[in-house]
């Protein structure tokens, strides 16, 4: 990285990596204020709500070069879609490909020509599949926030930087938004997410991540999913005091405790089954979560050796993740699952969340 001019003092150029990951227990007890509700109903205020989820090298890329200039500008380009456009203007019907871009620039727009920049270019890559329950969009999101944060020397930290971007995928997409994607995809590893009233953070969780890996399988079911559809019917339940989903998201929440004790003792078994567990609850929450491709592509990894698993994200589409007994059964399950249609996807560990390059 190097600067251009003299009155552009930070570097011009800056490359950020992030991950997305898989939702091991407590998915969307996440999203404000289920957390807090289920806490006050049901007794649970003696201990944080908890989301455990595992990064995985799926990353997003983004790329962002500022130029020196008066008169602001832009320039975006997802090598992932293969598209790209340019302009001046970030009015809403602007870029309407590219909302997560035009976002982030809006955010820092006025900051950039204060500092003597004029154009911005973001280019942007996602390994993950678009729709895919994975969290990619919020991978990218704190991707981009983390580039500016660089460049612009602005020095905030992480758990800020996500509450940042939290904030952002909100107004995107008209809805409330959970925060577990965005530790995922800035601290990166095994991580155990914590919603309290003074708010959300995390921490590590000790355990073997190539052993557990080497258990999971990664199918994608090819259907995209809108993640803020089933979210809110099931928050609309929340919100009216629904008191069959209220005790589904408690039940939900008794075990996290449970799943993360097992994946620190590396008990992959028990690890397995509390995945289905956590899945046969989860199913119920809304109409939709559950579609017939993901029901046949379940079937047909179980029938193929896995024991346990679940949907990835809010479901209605998506990834799956399958586990075995024993890594030896993997190949089994991967082959019967892209038999079916399904795409198998690389499962690796993110050790590292952001990697600046």
């Amino acid at each position: 990285m190097a600067g251009t001019s003299s009155n552009a003092a930070q570097p011009t150029s800056c490359t950020v990596h992030a991950p997305t990951r898989i939702d091991m227990a407590g998915g969307t007890l996440d999203i404000w204020p289920l957390a807090a509700i289920l806490q006050e109903k049901f007794e649970l205020w003696n201990a944080p709500i908890e989301t455990v989820n595992l990064a995985i090298e799926l990353r997003a890329e983004a790329k962002v070069t500022l130029t020196p200039g008066q008169a602001f500008s832009w320039e975006f380009d997802d090598k992932s879609l293969g598209r790209k456009t340019s302009g001046e203007s970030l009015r809403q019907n602007d870029a309407a490909d590219f909302v997560l871009h035009r976002a982030v620039a809006r955010l820092y727009r006025q900051e950039l020509l204060n500092k003597g920049y004029g154009h911005v270019s973001i280019e942007t890559n996602a390994k993950a599949p678009r729709g895919s329950g994975l969290g990619g969009s919020s991978s990218l999101v704190i991707a981009l926030l983390a580039a500016f944060n660089k460049l612009l020397g602005n020095n905030i930290e992480g758990t800020e930087l996500c509450r940042t971007a939290q904030t952002l995928e909100a107004g995107i997409l008209g809805n409330l938004a959970g925060n577990q994607d965005h530790f995922a995809a800035y601290f990166g590893g095994l991580q155990s997410v914590h919603h309290t009233p003074f708010g959300s953070t995390t921490t590590q969780v000790s355990s073997d991540l190539e052993a557990l890996t080497s258990h999971l399988v990664l199918a994608h079911s090819g259907q995209q999913h809108f993640s803020a559809f089933n979210n809110w019917l099931v928050l609309e339940k929340v919100l009216t005091s629904d008191a069959a989903v209220l005790e589904r998201c408690a039940s939900i929440a008794k075990i996290v405790p449970d799943m993360k004790r097992e994946l620190q003792n590396k008990n992959w078994r028990t690890v397995s089954r509390l995945l289905s567990a956590e899945w046969d609850i989860r199913r119920t929450l809304a109409p939709g979560i559950v579609t017939p491709v993901l029901e046949s592509l379940y079937a047909t990894a179980l029938r193929a050796g896995a024991t346990g698993g679940k949907v990835c994200g809010a479901g209605g589409g998506g990834v799956l993740v399958m586990m075995v007994d024993n890594p030896s059964q993997k190949a089994g399950v991967e082959a019967a699952l892209r038999a079916a249609g399904g795409e198998v996807l690389e499962c690796k560990p993110a050790h590292r969340g952001v990697i600046y390059s």
